[in-house]
């Protein structure tokens, strides 16, 4: 990778201001430079400690009492030659060691500080020199053949590196730069903020003052009736449990991971949930056989989506996409659900082959396909099956009679690992997520172009100074293709990968549309982002330095216990814009306190993908945060004594993600309340609590709980006398019959079943 960097190094167009050396230099150069100088150190240091044990063995080199060393002429010669390469490879770390005195963090300042430009850079020149020197002397005593000579130029050489790189620097720290030391960093923390904000992006926020009013008025409300109707009710947490009880019919199914994203629906710019439903890797027992395990059951199906903002009488989820064959919405017809490439498909697959493949239940049938993609590599000779067998450790690839010239092998067949087989210099998003597009089911994986070594750019706790969410890559849910797309062609770091790959990469024009609508603004960068932000947005050296307004991450309830807050997606209308729109955004504090100061967004549709955007607050009044909010709720008496009832009926209660909704110059704060019946496996979407920083309400729904906030009706909350039961033996014969005709694929049953639970709870 460094290599690739060196050759196809790009220009920034931006100097470092202490060597002006354009930053390219750091990130391209100086990492093979820094490489190729350590291993000539390494190399000749082996190998002089090597020879001098070869020598010493042989009796050639000898340690006696009168003389320091005794040694033949040409072995002294030969042990200085090698000494003197040693240090020729170490007198050039010196002078590169310059260059990193920029990405070091020293004192007040990360990178070169007043120190390391007015004493430790001297200092490294004066070790260079006297390196050189060392040198001279070693030569001297091999022409002369006076090693006693060699110890005092050693000597001598430590002390003066003692002196010009700890002695010195260290004392001109502490008595002359930390009495002094605002005014003498001021220049190098200006030059931290900037190329940090640079390093980041963060130079590219774009800064709004947020004047906020404490009152929202149901004129407010009408207005952003398209925000209301999209906010985000369900919390990922439980409704990856309701998933899987609900939708994942056979246990050799998985719902691994629930993902936010925005489809058009019956006409309407709707936020949904949606999981893949994929194939489990734990299949137990007789299931677990080479046959079943490899060639039978090789494929996932399908997918679950819900409508985000809605819930059903029941408190279960709208299903905008459901069932097998999925089934749903027009706009939403999935004509290949087979799911071949994703996140948990760790195991390799052989497709076609003389086994049918399970494709999914019906009734008390099963029914199966073959596959007919490209995915894979065909086994269609001996030596490629012998070559597979013996690179998976697994002889029934040879073995099996089942296989024919048309079988595929298909590897690595997670979304991650294809990407990274084929580009393993990108860093990846943890969170590949699942789309539907003309019919088919497609992964989107964010990919970043990362580096370490940006001058004066604090690193994350990952190690890297620099980074960009650069590619879009699309993984075929039934094929496997990857295709790689530019987002930010002015990367200098992904130029260098472009120039190296040219034919990897595709430019953003050929992806389809109905893709593109789809792309959204990476979590994993956002977060470090506004992980930097929350300190580099202070750019006055004098505040930076005395850190007087420093920013966190918001803290919230989930299960009883405060956490700190995740980022989340919402579809909405930022104040004084009219178009709804697909936003990745948080709330921030001030550093150990609750209140709001700011909040920042980042927008994931175009045109404006990409762009952030943080509206600060006023400081003149007090914003409720989300902890100050969960704390009110529980200090709400009615809200309080309803769920401490349930809680203690046999329910088990569990508060969903606070969401804080910027509405005009206000916000808004909705949670939602789940309840888990004991011996029960699916969260019911109990409760909606609303509240606007003056007012709260708990109600069935959110339409409800809005109603009461602003006035329209009394709040009565219902059932605060009566709490979900434990089930007893009606309802747990029924959940029982209900479970077995899931299992069996019997949905008449099922849902006869269902619907007897339901009225036994009920009662």
């Amino acid at each position: 990778d460094r290599f690739l960097r060196l050759v196809w190094a790009q220009d920034f167009g931006t100097s470092d201001p202490i060597y002006l050396r354009d930053i390219g230099f750091y990130l391209f150069v100086l990492p093979f430079l820094n490489l190729v100088q350590i291993s000539l150190v390494l190399l000749t240091l082996g190998g002089t400690l090597m020879l001098g044990l070869a020598y010493f063995r042989m009796g050639d080199l000898r340690f006696g009492a009168k003389r320091y060393v005794a040694a033949d002429p040409k072995v002294l010669r030969h042990l200085i030659a090698n000494t003197v390469l040693l240090l020729t490879a170490w007198a050039w770390g010196y002078y590169l060691d310059r260059f990193g005195l920029l990405t070091r963090s020293a004192g007040a300042v990360f990178g070169a500080g007043y120190t390391d430009v007015h004493v430790v850079l001297v200092g490294l020149w004066v070790a260079l020199g006297a390196t050189v020197a060392l040198i001279c002397v070693l030569v001297w005593v091999a022409a002369t053949n006076a090693p006693r000579f060699a110890v005092f130029g050693i000597g001598g050489y430590l002390v003066i590196l003692l002196a010009a790189l700890e002695v010195i620097p260290w004392s001109f720290q502490r008595l002359i730069v930390e009495p002094n030391e605002l005014e003498l960093e001021t220049p190098f923390l200006r030059h931290n903020i900037a190329l940090t904000r640079a390093a980041y992006g963060l130079d590219k926020i774009d800064v709004r003052f947020h004047t906020t009013e404490k009152k929202l008025d149901v004129a407010q409300m009408q207005e952003n009736q398209s925000t209301i109707d999209n906010i985000r009710i369900w919390d990922h947490r439980p409704l990856s449990q309701t998933f899987r009880q609900l939708q994942q019919i056979r246990t050799y199914y998985s719902f691994s991971d629930v993902d936010v994203d925005r489809y058009w629906i019956n006409g309407d710019y709707r936020q949904v949930m949606l999981a893949a439903r994929e194939l489990s890797a734990d299949l137990s027992g007789k299931g677990s056989s080479w046959v079943n395990r490899h060639l039978q059951y090789t494929h996932g199906y399908g997918l679950a989506m819900c409508l985000a903002a809605d819930k059903d009488d029941q408190g279960g989820p709208v299903f905008t996409v459901e069932d097998l064959p999925p089934k749903g919405s027009p706009d939403l017809t999935v004509s290949r659900p087979e799911i071949y490439y994703g996140t948990e498909m760790t195991s390799y697959q052989i497709v076609p082959t003389g086994v049918k493949e399970f494709d999914y239940p019906e009734g008390d049938q099963n029914v199966y396909t073959s596959y007919t993609g490209h995915g894979g590599v065909l086994l269609d000779s001996f030596w490629k099956k012998a070559l597979f067998a013996w690179h998976q450790f697994d002889m029934s690839i040879v073995l099996s009679s089942y296989l024919s010239p048309q079988s595929r092998i298909q590897l690595w067949r997670t979304v991650q690992q294809s990407v990274s087989r084929s580009a393993p210099f990108l860093k990846l998003d943890h969170d590949p997520y699942l789309v539907v597009d003309q019919g088919r089911l497609f992964w989107i994986q964010d990919a970043y172009t990362v580096a370490d070594g940006f001058p004066y750019s604090e690193p994350t706790d990952d190690g890297f100074s620099y980074i960009r969410n650069s590619v879009k890559v699309v993984v075929d849910a039934y094929e496997g293709d990857v295709r790689f797309y530019v987002i930010d062609p002015a990367d200098p770091v992904l130029r260098a990968y472009h120039a190296a790959f040219p034919s990897l990469f595709r430019s953003l024009d050929e992806m389809s549309p109905g893709l593109r609508q789809h792309l959204r603004y990476p979590r994993d960068l956002f977060e470090v982002q506004v992980d930097k932000f929350n300190t580099y947005h202070m750019t006055v050296p004098q505040v930076f330095y005395n850190r007087e307004d420093v920013w966190a991450p918001p803290q919230e309830k989930f299960g009883g216990e405060a956490i700190q807050m995740e980022p989340y997606y919402v579809l909405m209308k930022l104040p004084g814009e009219d178009r709804l729109q697909f936003l990745l955004m948080t709330p921030v504090t001030p550093k150990d306190r609750d209140n709001m100061i700011a909040w920042i967004a980042a927008r994931s549709d175009f045109p404006g993908y990409g762009e952030m955007i943080v509206y600060k607050l006023s400081k003149d009044n007090l914003i409720l945060g989300p902890l100050q909010i969960e704390a009110t709720i529980d200090q709400d008496t009615t809200i309080s004594r309803q769920l401490t009832l349930w809680d203690q009926r046999g329910s088990r209660v569990t508060r969903g993600n606070l969401l804080v909704i910027p509405i005009d110059q206000s916000f808004l704060y909705v949670e939602p309340v789940f309840l888990l019946a004991v011996g029960m496996n699916i969260p019911q979407l109990k409760r909606v609590i609303v509240g606007d920083g003056n007012h709260l309400a708990m109600e069935s729904t959110l339409a409800e709980a809005l109603q009461v906030v602003f006035g329209e009706r009394p709040s009565t909350p219902e059932e605060t006398t009566e709490a979900p039961q434990a089930p007893i033996s009606g309802p747990r014969e029924a959940l029982s019959k209900a479970e077995q005709a899931l299992r069996r694929g019997d949905w008449t049953a099922f849902g006869r079943e269902w619907e007897r639970l339901k009225s036994l709870l009920e009662k």
